[in-house]
């Protein structure tokens, strides 16, 4: 594996959409983004301050994207990780462990304390997180409201 992680820029956002649609139109989220929905959508999460996105490549091509932001809480830094995905044919190969390690990496030396995310609760996603040292909030809950 000649994985290669860096971070992303503005030029990469539409190959970024691109791989986005295409891991998440398919099993098991089965979502129904569209190249514009799935553009606007990279666009928002790199233009939030403090954004970080990475990108793994294998040569020119995009296998894994971890895309979140730093915030203030009280007296640290925390970043939420609002999309992570590995190339739904490249799986279990050790691709999606490298970005978050290279992730944590980058955070801690910026002094972020926390990393947060949220995902479908029972799936190999959660696993994923939990293999990695994410745990299920004692305290927080997820709550939504629909308009």
């Amino acid at each position: 594996m000649s994985i290669t992680i860096r971070e992303t820029v503005p030029a990469d956002w539409t190959d970024c959409a691109d791989f986005f649609m295409e891991a998440f139109n398919a099993p098991p989220w089965n979502e129904a983004w569209t190249a514009n929905s799935a553009l606007q959508r990279i666009a928002d999460c790199a233009r939030t301050p403090h954004f970080l996105g990475l990108i793994a490549e294998d040569g020119a091509e995009i296998v894994g994207m971890a895309f979140g932001y730093s915030q203030r809480y009280q007296e640290e830094m925390h970043y939420f990780l609002l999309e992570f995905c590995v190339a739904n044919t490249r799986q279990r190969e050790g691709i999606g462990s490298s970005l978050l390690t290279d992730l944590h990496r980058r955070l801690q030396a910026a002094g972020v304390a926390r990393i947060y995310t949220l995902t479908a609760r029972d799936t190999a996603a959660q696993s994923f997180y939990e293999k990695e040292g994410f745990y299920l909030s004692p305290k927080m809950v997820m709550m939504a409201r629909r308009y």
